[in-house]
C-alpha cells in the first residue's frame, strides 16, 4: 500500500499539541476531518500550532540530538558508542550507518508529518483564499503564509540530508507521497514556499511568538540558496545575500550585548532571534535536551542542572584552545557560555561512574543547562528555547556572500565589528581583529571556525560542512570515531533512505536507495 495519511483527523490531536502554558487550549470532545477544520476560521490557527509543534519535535530529546553527532564539532560519549550499535554508526560511518539504522529513520520519520500536515492546509487554504471576504483575506494569507513556511523547512532539511524526494500530492481525502522526485522538482517546491512565507508572513511579532515572520522565511530562503546541492542548479549566492540585506537593513534585529544572555532562560533576547522553538519547565513542554548533554559524572543528584547522560560531547577540536589544536582564542567569551569545563556542584567534586566512560569530566555542552529548574526539579525538565535561527547566523552568511563577491575587506570588517567584537565584550583586541588583506581561502577557512564559535550546538554543522566542500575530511580529522574507523566516505554525506519507508511506500523501490547504500 502507498504511504498515505489519511486527512482525516483528530483535532483534538492537533490542540492537544498545543500545550504550552502560554498557549493552552480546550479539550474538544469530537473529532472532525480536515474539510470540517477548515469550514470554520476560528479552527485554523490551533490547526497550524499542533503543525508548528510537529515541527518543534524534530528538536526534542534523543533525537534531537542526532543531527549535532558525527561531524567535527559534536561526538558520541563512549558509553554510547560502546552499548548503542546503530546510533554509535552516525560517528562511526561503518557498517551501521546503513537503511536499517533505526537513529537515521526517525530523523526521516519526524519530518514528514510537517509536510504533510501543511499540504493538507495549504490544500484547504488556497481555495479559501480564492473566495475570502475582505475581512478574512488578511487571516487566510497569515495562515498560508505559516503552513508554506513549516513546509518548506521540513522538505529543506530532508532535501539536504536525503537528497531526490518524494512530493506530496493531495488526492481527495489523502495525501499521498510519490517517488523520488529530482532535485530541482524538491527545490522549486521548496523555493515557492518559503517566497509564498515571505509575501504573506507579517513583518512585525504578533501576540503569538509561536509564529514565524517575514524575515524567518528570507533567512531561511537564504540558507538555502547557500545550501541547495550543487548539482540541483539552485545554489545562488547573489539571490541569498540580496535576502540577507533587507534583513540587515530591514528587519530590526540586532545582536543582544552579552553572548550569555543568549543562553539565560530568563533573558529577553527577542533582538536576536529570527526564529525559535519555544519551550518551558512543564511536560509536555520540556525537550529534555539536558538529559542527553550533561554529565552522568554529576546526575548522582537528579536535580543538578548540569546533570545528564553523555550522549553528544564536544570534539577536542570543538573545546580545545588554539595552542591545542582546537578553535578558541584567549579571551573569546563564546567558550566558556557554551562549553563546560568544571564539573563542580555545590562544593562537591564530580563522580564519574565506573563502567559508563573515561570521559564523563571531559568538557561538555553547556548551551542547554536550564538553571531554572535547579535543585528543584529533574534535568530531564530542561525546557530553554531552541533557535532555528538568529541574526548573528544572518551576519556571519552575509559575509560568506561578500567574500565570494571579492568583497573580501568589507566581510572581515563586517565580522570584526559585530560578531568578534561581541565574543570580546564589545573590545575586540588588536591583535585578534582579522586582516582585511586576508585571501578569499583564507576568509573561507576562517568563517567555518568562526561559524563553529559562535553557532556551536545550535543544529547546522552538518549542513556547513555538506555546503562547503567540508564533510569528509573535517570529520575524519577532527571526529574521534570516524578518525578511529576511518570509514567515512563522499556518499555518506546522504543518508540511506530508511528501510522503512522503501517498505511503506511502493512507489520508492531498493533500486532508488542512494549510492553506496
Amino acid at each position: 500500500m502507498k504511504r498515505i495519511y489519511i486527512i482525516s483527523i483528530l483535532i483534538g490531536l492537533l490542540y492537544g499539541l498545543s500545550s504550552c502554558s502560554d498557549f493552552l487550549f480546550e479539550d474538544p470532545k469530537t473529532s472532525m476531518s480536515t474539510a470540517q477544520i477548515f469550514a470554520d476560521i476560528d479552527n485554523i490557527q490551533p490547526y497550524l500550532n499542533g503543525i508548528y509543534f510537529k515541527y518543534r519535535d524534530t528538536r526534542v530529546n534523543r533525537k534531537g540530538f542526532f543531527l549535532l553527532l558525527g561531524t567535527d564539532e559534536v561526538q558520541q560519549g563512549e558509553y554510547q558508542v560502546r552499548t548503542e550499535a546503530q546510533q554509535s554508526g552516525l560517528d562511526k560511518y561503518d557498517g551501521f550507518y546503513f537503511p536499517e539504522n533505526n537513529s537515521i529513520a526517525q530523523l526521516w520519520n519526524v519530518r514528514w508529518p510537517v509536510v504533510t500536515l501543511s499540504t493538507m492546509a495549504l490544500s484547504h487554504l488556497n481555495d479559501m483564499e480564492k473566495n475570502a471576504s475582505e475581512t478574512d483575506l488578511p487571516s487566510i494569507k497569515s495562515y498560508i503564509g505559516q503552513a508554506s513556511f513549516y513546509r518548506a523547512c521540513a522538505l529543506f532539511e530532508l532535501v539536504q540530508y536525503w537528497g531526490e524526494l518524494p512530493i506530496p500530492d493531495l488526492q481527495g481525502e489523502k495525501v499521498v507521497l510519490s517517488g523520488r522526485k529530482p532535485l530541482q522538482t524538491v527545490y522549486e517546491m521548496i523555493e515557492s514556499d518559503f517566497n509564498k512565507a515571505a509575501e504573506y508572513l507579517p513583518e512585525k511579532a504578533s501576540g503569538d511568538v509561536r509564529i514565524p515572520r517575514t524575515w524567518a522565511a528570507k533567512a531561511m530562503l537564504a540558507k538555502m540558496y547557500m545550501s541547495a546541492l550543487p548539482e540541483s542548479g539552485f545554489r545562488d549566492l547573489g539571490k541569498a545575500k540580496v535576502l540577507l540585506n533587507s534583513i540587515i537593513t530591514e528587519g530590526g534585529f540586532r545582536l543582544v550585548n552579552q553572548y550569555a544572555d543568549l543562553w539565560d532562560g530568563n533573558k529577553d533576547v527577542s533582538s536576536e532571534i529570527i526564529y525559535a522553538f519555544y519551550f518551558n519547565n512543564v511536560w509536555p513542554d520540556t525537550n529534555e535536551l539536558q538529559w542527553y548533554a550533561g554529565s552522568r559524572a554529576v546526575s548522582g543528584d537528579p536535580n543538578c542542572y548540569m546533570g545528564g547522560y553523555d550522549l553528544g560531547l564536544p570534539t577536542k577540536y570543538c573545546y580545545e584552545i588554539t595552542d591545542n589544536g582546537g578553535i578558541w582564542e584567549a579571551g573569546d567569551l563564546r567558550k566558556d557560555e557554551s562549553i563546560r569545563y568544571n564539573f563542580f556542584y555545590n562544593g562537591k567534586a564530580p563522580a564519574p561512574v565506573a563502567g559508563f566512560g573515561e570521559d564523563q569530566t571531559s568538557p561538555h555542552i553547556k548551551k542547554y543547562e536550564d538553571k531554572r529548574i535547579d535543585g528543584e526539579k529533574s534535568f530531564y525538565n530542561s525546557g530553554k528555547n531552541v533557535y532555528l535561527v538568529r541574526y548573528a547566523d544572518v551576519l556571519l552568511l552575509y559575509a560568506e556572500c561578500l567574500n565570494e563577491e571579492n568583497n573580501t575587506a568589507e566581510a572581515v570588517n563586517l565580522i570584526n565589528n559585530t560578531i568578534r567584537s561581541r565574543a570580546w565584550g564589545g573590545n575586540l583586541p588588536a591583535e585578534l581583529k582579522w586582516n582585511t588583506a586576508m585571501s578569499q581561502d583564507e576568509f573561507r577557512s576562517k568563517i567555518m571556525d568562526e561559524r563553529m564559535r559562535e553557532l556551536c550546538f545550535e543544529g547546522w554543522r552538518r549542513m556547513d560542512l555538506i555546503r562547503t566542500g567540508n564533510f569528509v575530511e573535517k570529520i575524519k580529522t577532527h571526529n574521534r570515531w570516524a578518525k578511529e574507523s576511518g570509514t567515512i566516505q563522499q556518499f555518506h554525506e546522504r543518508f540511506p533512505i530508511p528501510h522503512v519507508e522503501i517498505k511503506q511506500n511502493t512507489n520508492i523501490t531498493e533500486g532508488d536507495q542512494n549510492p553506496g547504500y
